[in-house]
């Protein structure tokens, strides 16, 4: 079982910054039967200035995660967050639309045929 962590705003429904997100919604993902349940929200404890980055705490907020999906997130976090072993995937848009995405394209990597 692998823990995905999304990066969210407002309510929940868009994919945010990784640095100024708001909180993260964790699901647990079966890899063998693809079926993805919630789990938790995760409050940052930023103080959500915009001209402040606190992406560390986004960091140990999400450990122990292994998946992270964001809209975006910088090249300094972006070093920090896969040295904790946690991949990531960097999106635009609607929270539910792109962990449907992430699973389709987890059920169907199998399938994929390289010459």
């Amino acid at each position: 079982m692998k823990k995905i962590a999304i990066a969210v705003k407002e309510n929940g429904k868009k994919v945010e910054h990784f640095g100024i997100c708001e909180y993260f919604i964790i699901y647990d993902y079966d890899e063998q039967t693809h079926n993805v349940a919630y789990k938790d929200v995760i409050f940052s404890s930023k103080s959500h200035d915009k001209n402040s980055e606190e992406w560390e705490k986004s960091a140990d907020a999400i450990d122990g995660c292994d998946i992270l999906i964001c809209e975006k997130i910088g090249l300094v976090a972006k070093t920090e967050v896969k040295k904790r072993g946690i991949k990531i995937l960097e999106d635009e848009g609607n929270t539910e639309d792109l962990l449907d995405k992430f699973i389709k394209i987890e059920t169907n990597k199998n399938n994929i045929k390289l010459p």
